[in-house]
């Protein structure tokens, strides 16, 4: 079965240039980075690796399922007979779900589409593609989709109440706004709803971010045109073909966003008839953890000189975390960092906190929330690798970081924090969450997560003995 040359013709009137629903003149992300891209190559392939994953997925999905029905057909025929209807390619009921299928694999195509054209990229019906994308490249792709209905659809509301809500409630506990501003940074903030809900609240925030993935679809929810009454119908859950309960779970449609990120951000201040300026750090990073260009590069800052500064405080800063915010000019300039399931994602943790000391104010806290699962844990030693260059050659296929990644327990951890100068204010663990979780699967992965909050001291600690 292949898929059809063309999106729907309704579908693909969206696409055009009238849509019927007028943009938001926000500064794009995607514009900030094509202007930073024009001065680097390897930037710019990475760009395209990006892109070219978005505008494949629909061939990989339907590529999946071809090999499906390859393996049942390939059953000896006495079994074949067996399977129920549905699996049988010369039935109606077959028909049926092949068209299911189909139609939610177009449907997530089209959300990405819709990412693409708000970046400024060709779309998958714009482009003949000459190769295809990695399967790593395709689970990020993947990954974006269950994060959007993660962060942005009211499925997804479970999971921000188990993580979301006791960080807003712990930050509003110990940072009360008692009409001062506050700025807080949000890394690790993925699609941005967390980043928006502390908006919401009344505080000054930045969210950051180091995938492109991600990146390109947080500008779309941020700036695009999607609102609760017109939303985009995404099914995030196609490709998972285990722990299937029914049929019909992993082709049903989600809806974002359930609420409008635009309304969010202006909550607590500003004029509708003048949207904030997102403006983003002016240091560019790759999300290419293995390039040269993860050193800090200077990009020219989207600016407009006829729109007000932003009274809501928000804007996003898309890089590496530590090459962004280890900068001289970020130094005691936090009030607040907010970390959702962040800290683990670290090559070296004992890095990220120094950079989150370093960057708070005297008596600013750092809040936590998530697991340990140490995003870069990798291959052990063997025993007949005799040196650690030869374990390094053996997986020199893996990123580096793989091999550098650091495992600590959560006990290790609380100690560095207190090493470093925090003092631990709350320290709790086993709290129940999920992430990007199905539902309706017949699995699912609980986190037992930490929840802490640790404090910069007013004062030097060499100042309080």
């Amino acid at each position: 079965m292949s898929l059809p040359n063309q999106i729907p013709s309704s579908t693909q009137a969206s696409l055009s240039n009238e849509s019927p629903i007028a943009a938001r003149p926000f500064h794009s992300l995607s514009q900030a980075y094509q202007t930073y891209m024009e001065d680097d190559h390897e930037e710019h392939n990475h760009f395209e690796d990006v892109c070219r994953a978005y505008r494949q997925y629909a061939t990989f999905a339907m590529q999946q399922w071809v090999n499906s029905q390859y393996r049942l057909h390939s059953l000896p025929e006495a079994q074949r007979n067996l399977l129920p209807a549905g699996l049988r390619q010369e039935t109606n009921e077959f028909q049926e779900r092949a068209n299911a299928y189909k139609d939610a694999a177009i449907r997530n195509q089209f959300c990405l589409d819709c990412i693409l054209r708000h970046a400024g990229q060709p779309h998958s019906q714009q482009m003949t593609q000459q190769q295809f994308s990695t399967d790593a490249q395709m689970s990020k792709v993947s990954s974006v989709l269950k994060s959007l209905a993660r962060d942005w659809s009211s499925e997804g509301k479970v999971e921000r109440d188990m993580a979301y809500a006791p960080l807003l409630k712990m930050v509003q506990k110990y940072l009360p706004l008692n009409n001062r501003s506050l700025r807080l940074c949000v890394p690790g903030a993925g699609v941005g709803r967390l980043a928006c809900e502390l908006t919401a609240s009344g505080y000054a925030v930045q969210g950051n971010e180091f995938s492109l993935h991600m990146l390109l679809a947080s500008d779309y929810i941020l700036n695009g045109p999607l609102q609760p009454s017109t939303p985009l119908a995404i099914s995030p859950y196609l490709l998972e073909s285990r722990n299937v309960h029914s049929v019909d779970d992993p082709v049903r449609v989600v809806h974002i966003p359930d609420v409008d990120p635009f309304e969010m951000i202006m909550k607590n201040g500003g004029d509708d008839s003048h949207p904030p300026l997102r403006n983003l750090n002016d240091e560019m990073q790759t999300d290419n953890p293995s390039s040269e260009t993860e050193k800090r590069r200077k990009v020219n800052e989207i600016e407009d000189e006829s729109s007000p500064e932003s009274s809501t405080g928000f804007s996003m800063a898309a890089g590496d975390f530590v090459s962004i915010y280890s900068d001289d000019r970020e130094a005691g300039q936090w009030d607040g960092v907010v970390a959702c399931f962040f800290l683990d994602a670290s090559p070296n943790v004992v890095e990220y906190l120094l950079v989150i000391y370093r960057m708070l104010k005297p008596g600013g806290l750092l809040f936590n929330f998530g697991p340990l699962l140490w995003h870069w844990s990798g291959p052990a030693m063997r025993p007949d690798d005799q040196t650690v260059d030869d374990y390094h050659q053996r997986l020199n296929h893996l990123d580096s970081k793989y091999l550098t990644s650091i495992d600590l327990s959560l006990d290790d951890m609380i100690e560095i924090l207190k090493n470093i100068g925090f003092e631990i204010i709350e320290s709790s663990c086993g709290h129940p969450a999920l992430y990007t979780s199905d539902r309706r699967s017949m699995v699912s992965l609980q986190y037992r997560c930490t929840r802490f909050v640790a404090r910069k001291p007013k004062l030097p600690p060499q100042a309080l003995k």
